[in-house]
Order: C-alpha cells, then structure tokens, then sequence
C-alpha cells in the first residue's frame, strides 16, 4: 500500500458500470405535424433510443428509470426539465452491439409502439463521445434500414452525444477541486483520419494534452512526457460515458504506472457518469436546442507542492 500512497482515486469512481456501444433518442408529443423548416411550431417527436443513464432502476433528480432489461426497446417518461411548450418526451431504449436483435429492429419495434400513441416523428442521439466507426458508418447504415421499414413515421438522426458543447462544462465540474499540475484527458481513440482532432482541442481548452485507449499517443507516453518536463502530480481524466471494462483497465494501468514513476503523484478522476446535466444535453440534442458555445479560458493547472495524505478509502488495493 506504501507503495501506491501516492496514487489517489476519486471517490466518485464507485459509479454504476454501464456497457458501451449504446445511443439514445427523445420522443416529444407535443403539437402537430409540420414542415421541418418551419421551427415556430415543435413536432411530435419519438425515440427509439435513450441514454444508458436511463437503463438502470434508479432515480436521478427529476430523472426516473424502469430498470429495462440490456437490449429490450422499452418506453417510459422522461422528467428532465423542458421549456414550457414543451410536453415531457417519451423515451426509448436500445443499443448497437449487444441487443438480442439489430438495432433497425430495435428501433422498428419501439417505433410501432409509440407510432400507436400518437407520435409522427422519431429523432435517434448516438450516445457516444466520438465521431468514430459506429457515429459515421453503423448507425446510419441501421437508421436507413430502419426507414424502410417505418413509411408513415418521420426518422431523422440527431448529432452525437459529444458534438455537444455543454460536454466541455461537465468535464470542468469534475475538474473543480483538481490540483494537479497537468491533466491528461484519456478517450478511446478513433482510426479514422481526424478523428482524434476534437479531443486533442477539448484537451487543450481545459488546459491539458490528450491521450488515447486504442491509438498513440497512449496514456503511458503522455505520462512520462509530462515526468520528463518537470511536472510531479498528474491528473488523469476519462473520457468516457459510464464505468466499464475500458475503465477497469485504465485503473489497473495507472496503477502499474504509480508503482513505475513513485516520484510522479497520479490523481485518477471518475468518467462522466450519469446525472441529470447530461440528460439535458441529450434532450437539446433531440429537439434541437443546442445553444452556441461560448468561449472558456483555460483551466488554470498550478505547480504547487504537495504532500501525499494517506485515506485507506481513498486508495487502490
């Protein structure tokens, strides 16, 4: 334990663990149909997805959940706060990898259900942080399968998860009591040319460097490029929705890495996590309310010095 005295794990980390490769949508019941250009009037709405922070039995502020079964369309009420022309959308839940059926079936299915109770228009929310394999190629290739098979019903695809600019603000609400001197901001990484760019700039806009899972530069390089510049405490922050494997395995890497450089301080921040802000993203996505982003300053990462409390809750074992 001495040996890893140094190495200091959020309590937040302790978060439910959810699967990856999920997407979600909002369904709005509220007016009649319209001519999509016409923005005065909001359209039914309907979802055949919806945020993996919505699939577990637990309550989140206003947020409800039924505890649907992993890959089982199912629909419920959403209770996220929505502007007052607006009635509380209907939610839906599947996802792309591990559902019993494909996701166009998934989608299909929940589709004739809310067809019935009287929504015209499904708008799907990738639930992913990238731009990678599944935004650009596999959803849109189920959504169009999906079309087929939905003539009399409105279909469209939303922008995903992370292509919202409110994502960099619930990043730097975890950042908050951060001291570290630099962070390293930890997504998955995607294959595909340019990819990558936008987090290497949401890295930058919080004042630290990107590393990637799957892609260089990996989070070991980045570690002893920082070691190699002087800096002694690192803050390590996931880019990822929910706990998982992913996230397990990131733990157990900074963990090795504590016990290689035990002259560096490592400070490893939870994921996202599921809460209500995040909810909210999802809903201005699926009626189209993003509002612009506005320009943030840098997060300020002090060189101080520190010494290492040692909390028996606090540590890795």
């Amino acid at each position: 334990m001495e040996r890893l005295a140094h190495f200091v794990r959020s309590p937040e980390t302790e978060l439910q663990a959810a699967h990856n490769g999920l997407s979600a949508d909002i369904e709005d019941r509220s007016g009649s149909r319209a001519d999509r250009s016409d923005r005065s009037a909001p359209e039914p709405l309907a979802g055949g997805q919806a945020a993996p922070l919505m699939r577990r039995a637990f309550t989140l502020d206003g947020l409800r959940a039924g505890g649907l079964a992993l890959g089982e369309p199912g629909i419920f009420r959403s209770r996220v706060s929505l502007p007052q022309t607006m009635s509380s959308p209907l939610v839906g839940t599947a996802c792309l990898e591990v559902g019993a059926v494909p996701l166009h079936q998934q989608i299909i299915a929940f589709s004739r259900r809310a067809r019935a109770a009287g929504a015209q228009r499904l708008r799907v929310v990738p639930l992913f942080l990238l731009a990678g394999v599944h935004v650009m190629d596999d959803i849109p290739a189920e959504i169009e399968q999906a079309r087929q098979g939905l003539p009399d019903l409105i279909l469209e695809l939303c922008p995903h998860l992370g292509s919202h600019p409110g994502i960099e603000g619930l990043l730097r609400h975890q950042l908050r009591a951060n001291a570290a001197e630099t962070l390293v901001l930890l997504a998955h990484g995607s294959r595909r040319p340019g990819g990558n760019a936008p987090i290497a700039a949401l890295a930058q806009s919080l004042g630290g460097s990107a590393a990637f899972w799957a892609v260089a530069p990996s989070l070991e390089s980045e570690v002893i490029r920082h070691m190699q510049s002087g800096v002694q405490r690192v803050a390590i922050l996931p880019y990822f929705l929910f706990a998982g494997s992913t996230t397990d395995a990131i733990t157990h890497l900074t963990e090795e890495l504590a016990e290689r450089f035990p002259q560096l301080g490592f400070h490893l921040l939870p994921p996202l996590g599921p809460s209500v802000e995040l909810a909210r993203l999802v809903v201005e996505l699926a009626l189209d309310q993003v509002p612009a982003k506005a320009q943030q300053a840098p997060l300020p990462m002090q060189r101080v010095a520190f010494r290492h409390t040692i909390h028996p809750s606090s540590l890795v074992s």
